[in-house]
């Protein structure tokens, strides 16, 4: 029932790539469209996401040791990706479409897709029947520490990816000043003074209930304009041709089995030994769960990676997700 649940929300959102696909195959966007699209995802769109679940979240729900724990997981979910790529595709000798595939095998959608997609596994899950709200709110703030984690490892590692000393000058101060970072800080005074946008505002006698609404607005684009995204590129790649890459093969592999199988043993061993909490290890399986980041696309087109291979791993690894991610979640909610 867990699984079927799952599967058919994470189907309803693949079904969101339709009108992208629909709109480019009837050349009714240009192929400019997805880039100009991201563009209102990563300045306008995902921040507000960051900054809302952050503001929203209860920090007293959270020890300071679980959240050192987060973030540990964070970075070795990542880490787990990058040293099997590296190992499967020692041997390949294009640069390009090697580096697009361990991009794609390293880091996943684990903000347009993820938050969601957490929400949706806690509540599912029978674990968490008697007391929803609350693990919902414990979990929001591990995956946005996951995703500051991602942010982080986007500018240096990941850039790192597709080599060269002149790229080397804008990764720190991408890495500190990109907008999810700004947007982080931005929340910190609201989660930990515990005030909330959520709460009226009075001013000169009258209750303001209106701008966390209009941050909701904004961050609601996310899942749908992300997935638009998704099915414009679509449109544009052949299938045949994704059966044929063996750079797909391999990025598909590490981010659809290995990172998240491996993270889900680790996280669920924690969970019986160390006592970390059904919150924590849900959301850590959702995020190495996750398909391939969009970004993936736009950090090949702006350094010279192959835009190609980074399509086909995203694509397939959506599709995939479709039955991985209920799998692996319903095998979690099972030792939960």
């Amino acid at each position: 029932m867990y699984f079927l649940s799952t599967f058919l929300s994470v189907a309803m959102l693949l079904l969101l790539l339709v009108p992208g696909f629909a709109l480019r195959k009837l050349k009714l966007v240009s192929d400019g469209a997805a880039k100009d699209l991201s563009g209102l995802l990563i300045y306008v769109g995902m921040p507000a996401l960051i900054f809302y679940c952050m503001m929203d979240v209860d920090i007293s729900l959270v020890s300071w040791q679980k959240a050192v724990i987060c973030l540990l997981l964070s970075v070795s979910v990542h880490l787990i990706g990058y040293v099997a790529i590296k190992l499967i595709t020692l041997r390949g000798n294009d640069k390009a479409k090697r580096a697009a595939a361990s991009f794609s095998a390293m880091f996943s959608n684990c903000g347009f897709l993820g938050i969601p997609l957490t929400k949706i596994a806690i509540e599912h899950c029978d674990a968490f029947a008697d007391n929803v709200e609350t693990v919902v709110s414990e979990a929001m703030l591990y995956v946005t520490l996951f995703n500051v984690v991602f942010n982080l490892l986007n500018w240096t590692l990941g850039v790192g990816l597709y080599g060269g000393a002149e790229k080397k000058s804008v990764m720190a101060r991408k890495a500190l000043l990109n907008p999810c970072t700004i947007a982080l800080l931005a929340a910190l005074p609201f989660t930990l003074t515990g005030l909330s946008l959520n709460e009226p505002l009075v001013i000169g006698g009258q209750e303001i209930t209106q701008i966390a609404s209009f941050i909701q607005y904004l961050y609601n684009i996310c899942v749908p304009v992300s997935m638009c995204i998704l099915g414009i590129r679509l449109a544009d790649i052949k299938i045949k041709d994704l059966f044929v890459s063996k750079y797909m093969y391999a990025s598909l592999s590490v981010k659809m089995l290995i990172a998240p199988a491996v993270t889900t043993v680790v996280c669920l061993l924690l969970y019986r030994f160390c006592d970390i909490g059904g919150a924590l290890v849900m959301s850590m399986v959702v995020m190495a769960a996750t398909p391939s980041a969009t970004t993936a696309l736009a950090f090949a087109e702006r350094f010279n990676g192959n835009t190609a291979v980074a399509g086909e791993c995203i694509v397939s690894s959506t599709v995939v997700a479709v039955a991985v991610v209920p799998l692996f979640l319903m095998v979690t909610a099972a030792f939960l």
